[in-house]
């Protein structure tokens, strides 16, 4: 599929799951197909991954591992993004953990790093500081919708401070390790959808402010 049909369908993929998901008569069929839409979309990332190579697979297999592992970690101790647990949303769990949540995180990496990339500033550790800086923003449009969908659920029922410092520094390690690689992610195809989770997220905070 080329680079413009695959972005078109993927602005297609993102609207369905956004009217559906607000839909009554179809948001629980919609629900069902979150795990669906990330595990396609980590597919389509790692598919048109900018320069593969063995090298490069293996260390984002193992940001996958590393970043599902930590949120294991964090479940089970409540100690780096605070005391939450996850919900059904997001699909099967491995230690009350979706093996799901590992791809997201992949897949807002990659994204951020197209765009930081682009802008070709601050050097490796600038652009680990944008690029995490990106994906914490997009976390405060994430929150609510998470909650909501039931994603994952906050004791007390709100985020606390310390989980946003924590995305900043889990998502800086990783944008660091990812440009000590030299894995080039110049991609507009990744910054589409980065765009398109914005968009999407976005959507959904405008739907519960209705």
């Amino acid at each position: 599929m080329s680079g413009v049909y695959l972005k078109r369908f993927l602005i297609v993929l993102y609207a369905a799951g956004l009217v559906g998901m607000n839909m009554p008569a179809t948001q629980e069929l919609f629900i069902s197909l979150v795990p669906l839409t990330l595990w396609f979309t980590g597919f389509i990332c790692l598919f048109y991954f900018p320069k593969p190579s063995m090298s490069a697979y293996l260390t984002l297999g193992g940001i996958v591992v590393a970043a599902w592992f930590l949120e294991v970690v964090g479940v089970r101790t409540g100690k780096i993004f605070g005391v939450y647990h996850y919900g059904e949303t997001l699909g099967f769990k491995v230690m009350d953990v979706p093996i799901t949540i590992g791809i997201n995180w992949l897949i807002l990496l990659l994204g951020s790093s197209a765009v930081v990339e682009e802008w070709n500033v601050g050097g490796k550790i600038g652009r680990a500081a944008l690029g995490a800086g990106l994906m914490t923003a997009l976390d405060l449009l994430i929150e609510p919708v998470a909650i909501h969908f039931d994603f994952w659920q906050w004791s007390g029922g709100q985020v606390p401070i310390q989980n946003f410092g924590a995305w900043w520094l889990v998502s800086f390690f990783f944008h660091w390790v990812f440009q000590s690689g030299e894995f080039t992610s110049k991609s507009s195809l990744f910054r589409w959808v980065l765009l398109l989770q914005f968009m999407f997220f976005l959507g959904h905070w405008i739907f519960l402010q209705a």
